[in-house]
């Protein structure tokens, strides 16, 4: 019997997978545990029609990820931190705190996987660092000073 997957099952399937699995175990274990329903043409239209959609929400979000990125590409944005009085901070500062940054003074919603850090940036000054969208590099600065 054909089935969708409801949710994930154990070495059966993830969700929204369209599998083929015996008469009873669909009847007797999957379907009365709403883990499948079965795979009906209607369902199954419905099923690539979201597929179909998520697809260009992706695509979407990747190209407007791109927009961010190029826009953002040479400015900079400043960030304090405590630090000691060799200039080394007590926190690093990681790709959130970049984000939320970029966030406060260029009102734009970076995520962190978009923000390239070789380790921590964990001392005062201006540092470089990069951005990346699916098809878009731009470098960025970020000027660390101290918070009093």
């Amino acid at each position: 019997m054909r089935i969708i997957l409801l949710k994930d099952v154990r070495s059966v399937g993830q969700h929204n997978d369209v599998k083929e699995v015996a008469d009873g175990y669909a009847r007797n274990f999957l379907f009365p545990k709403k883990l499948a329903e079965p795979a009906t043409l209607e369902r199954l239209a419905e099923l690539e029609q979201k597929r179909a959609r998520r697809e260009l929400q992706a695509k979407a979000d990747e190209e407007q990820l791109d927009g961010k990125v190029n826009s953002l590409r040479g400015k900079t944005v400043a960030i304090a931190a405590r630090a000691t009085e060799k200039g080394g901070l007590f926190k690093a500062v990681s790709a959130g705190d970049i984000a939320a940054a970029i966030r406060a003074e260029h009102s734009l919603e970076m995520p962190e996987s978009a923000i390239h850090l070789n380790e921590p940036l964990k001392t005062l000054g201006e540092h470089i660092i990069e951005l990346s969208g699916k098809a878009m590099k731009a470098e960025f600065g970020v000027i660390i000073t101290s918070a009093a």
